[in-house]
């Protein structure tokens, strides 16, 4: 595969990773997830080459910095958003157990 593919290639993965980021931050996990399958596709291309001159070059050395960084921003954003879902959870499933307990108590007044 020529440099020029394998630049095409890193590119398409930098970019997926940047609109994961923008449809995680969206909650859009839909979207998120096809780009995530979209991305390992790419990524099981660029692992089967065996070609890492381009890696090895300027250029690629600079693209793989950026895909280095969009990928800590994506993991921050993911941790971010996890947290927070697993903190609306606990606090619906307080709810619901006050709820229960509530019913409970008017249940056993009337």
């Amino acid at each position: 595969m020529g440099s020029e593919l394998l630049q095409s290639k890193w590119e398409d993965y930098l970019f997926l990773t940047r609109e994961m980021q923008k449809f995680l931050s969206r909650n859009d996990l839909k979207m998120f997830f096809t780009l995530v399958e979209q991305r390992g596709k790419i990524q099981a291309e660029l692992e089967k080459l065996k070609n890492k001159t381009y890696q090895e070059s300027p250029a690629g050395k600079k693209l793989l910095s950026e895909i280095q960084q969009a990928n800590q921003e994506l993991m921050n954003q993911f941790n971010l958003v996890f947290n927070t879902m697993k903190r609306r959870k606990n606090i619906s499933q307080a709810y619901d157990g006050m709820a229960s307990m509530a019913g409970y108590f008017i249940n056993q007044k009337t």
